[in-house]
């Protein structure tokens, strides 16, 4: 595939899976957050649950900062964007393990209503993997 075809893909994948991954995902992220600062239980709870909608927030920048970058520049902007947003990326990817874990769980065990958490979130994991897919893998786009 060329770059032209990845860019397009990417597009699809931010409108189908990004958008609901960051108005649910990201909701559920900076309540998270506010829950964290303003209940009055104990300081480990808290700290958790703040430092989990953060990393959740922080990797929904980070993707819009990367997927921007590839939008705009292609695969050299993708490699030219500090490791500090991939790590940023790669720590919002793990805050949604917890909702992934939870909602199989959830849907396989209690009810089906479960599933549901599978979309606080986790659908930006395949817009994500597809920008670090095209960041490192090496030769995988011909010249436009």
């Amino acid at each position: 595939m060329d770059e032209r075809l990845h860019k397009r893909l990417h597009l699809v994948q931010a409108m189908l899976f990004g958008l609901p991954g960051v108005l649910l995902g990201g909701t559920v992220a900076l309540v998270g957050v506010y829950s964290g600062l303003m209940q009055e239980t104990r300081l480990l709870s808290r700290l958790l649950l703040v430092c989990w909608g953060a990393a959740g927030a922080l990797g929904i920048v980070a993707w819009f900062h990367l997927g921007a970058g590839f939008l705009l520049q292609g695969r050299p902007g993708l490699q030219a964007v500090g490791r500090l947003w991939w790590a940023l990326l790669a720590l919002g990817a793990l805050a949604a393990v917890p909702a992934v874990v939870l909602g199989l769980v959830v849907g396989l065990t209690e009810r089906l209503e479960g599933f549901g958490l599978l979309l606080f979130g986790p659908p930006l994991l395949l817009p994500a993997a597809h920008l670090a897919w095209l960041r490192w893998r090496h030769g995988c786009l011909q010249d436009a």
